[in-house]
């Protein structure tokens, strides 16, 4: 028999309904939302560990200015109880000598002695005599109470500031403890936020990966990618204006030379012009012209004058601060193996033989104040809460050139170079 064949059926095709579209397309969505949510959560918990290193950095040099000022009303209590204690014995040597005074007079025998001698042979002589000493003897004493009763108003008013210094310490000292605890507050607090981001950071991970339907090792790369991405801009973004600082302290320092070259252009020719008069006066006279004077010293950038720093000094700085990198912030640490940002600057410009205090508001005060374009290597650049008011200061690093800094940024990142924009933007600017 002969076989007939049967062609093979196909399956039937699967055809979703419009619903079933419209509930996948929906689903699609509704994972791009929440990728594109742990997406943000992830880059605010890492804008947050920034913050939280701010907030940490404000808080260790309120702290630093807290011991500062304690330090001065120590030595302010001490000055006033010494000034207080001279007065005292001031006062006291005073008083013995009224009291001798008194003494004396008493023993002279009173006023009844001296009519003795109108029955002595002298006579009226030896009483006017007598009683010209006794005149002397009461305007020295009225001279020495005089000066006791200003002496005692004096050592009052001394002591009462010394009893004030006292208590200036104390309130120093209630403040250096409070600002203490609000620093370690804030650093336990950054350590805690950092291990709790960083679970919580592995957790959303996971849940892109599954959003994603990849493995966790891939989304984590992506998600480091990203975020490397995103520093790379920042960092670009960061070098585009150190260029432009850098031009613009180029064509400071260009300016300064120029203006310093047509400064010496302009001695010299004043100096050929009296030259040649005072030969022309010497010839009228038949005279030799007298010797010329050691031409007058001008000052130009790199030998500090002008607004040059002192190279010497800022390169032993510099050299200093740069031998520190790779060890770690400690807050109100300075040295010598870890670092808070003032103490780093303080400790690079004594190298220099400069003395700064432990405490970025209070270096910005002894320094003076530049532009950001007049910025040289060595100099010192400082933060700000509030960019118009210097007291708010809570950061300070050190200009290297280039639109570099160097710097003890935060804990959990040790002494470092970053550029000068890397982070917010500067506010003040000081050359020690």
């Amino acid at each position: 028999m002969a076989l007939i064949t049967v062609p093979a059926q196909a399956d039937p095709p699967v055809i979703p309904s419009q619903s079933q579209v419209d509930a996948a397309k929906q689903a699609a969505a509704d994972k791009a939302a929440q990728v594109a949510a742990i997406e943000q959560q992830l880059a605010g918990a890492n804008a947050r560990l920034e913050q939280l290193g701010r907030e940490t950095g404000i808080a260790a040099e309120k702290y630093n200015g807290a011991v500062y000022r304690l330090t001065k009303a120590k030595t302010d209590a001490a000055a006033a109880a010494a000034r207080a204690q001279k007065a005292a014995r001031t006062l006291a040597e005073q008083r013995r000598r009224i009291g001798r005074f008194a003494a004396a007079s008493y023993q002279g025998g009173g006023d009844l002695a001296q009519l003795g001698p109108l029955l002595s042979a002298d006579g009226p002589q030896q009483l006017l005599d007598s009683a010209g000493a006794a005149r002397s003897v009461s305007q020295a004493m009225q001279g020495s109470y005089l000066r006791f009763t200003a002496t005692q108003v004096v050592s009052n008013a001394f002591k009462v500031q010394a009893d004030q210094a006292v208590t200036k310490v104390q309130a120093a000292t209630d403040e250096a403890a409070k600002a203490k605890k609000a620093a370690e507050a804030a650093e336990a607090n950054q350590a805690s936020a950092v291990a709790a981001i960083g679970a919580q950071r592995k957790q959303q991970i996971t849940q892109l990966a599954a959003l994603r339907s990849t493995s966790y090792q891939v989304a984590d790369q992506r998600q480091r990618g990203l975020e490397e991405l995103a520093r790379q801009r920042a960092a670009a973004l960061a070098a585009k204006k150190a260029e432009e600082l850098r031009k613009r302290i180029a064509a400071k320092e260009a300016a300064e030379r120029a203006e310093a070259a047509a400064a010496r252009a302009e001695a010299a020719a004043e100096q050929a012009r009296k030259d040649r008069e005072e030969r022309e006066e010497a010839e009228k006279h038949g005279t030799k012209p007298p010797k010329k004077k050691p031409k007058p010293k001008i000052e130009r950038p790199g030998n500090g004058g002008g607004n040059t720093p002192n190279r010497k000094g800022a390169a032993a700085a510099v050299a200093f601060a740069l031998s520190q990198l790779g060890e770690p912030y400690v807050w109100a640490a300075a040295g010598p193996d870890s670092w808070d940002c003032s103490g780093l600057t303080m400790k690079a410009w004594k190298k220099a033989g400069v003395d700064l205090p432990h405490y970025s508001v209070a270096q910005y005060e002894q320094v003076r104040h530049i532009s950001e374009d007049e910025l040289r290597p060595g100099d010192l650049i400082f933060w700000g809460e509030n960019a118009s008011d210097p007291g708010t200061i809570f950061h300070v690093a050190m200009y290297l050139g280039g639109g570099r800094m160097v710097h003890a940024p935060r804990p959990g990142r040790p002494v470092t170079i970053d550029s000068v924009y890397y982070w917010e933007d500067p506010d003040f600017f000081g050359r020690p």
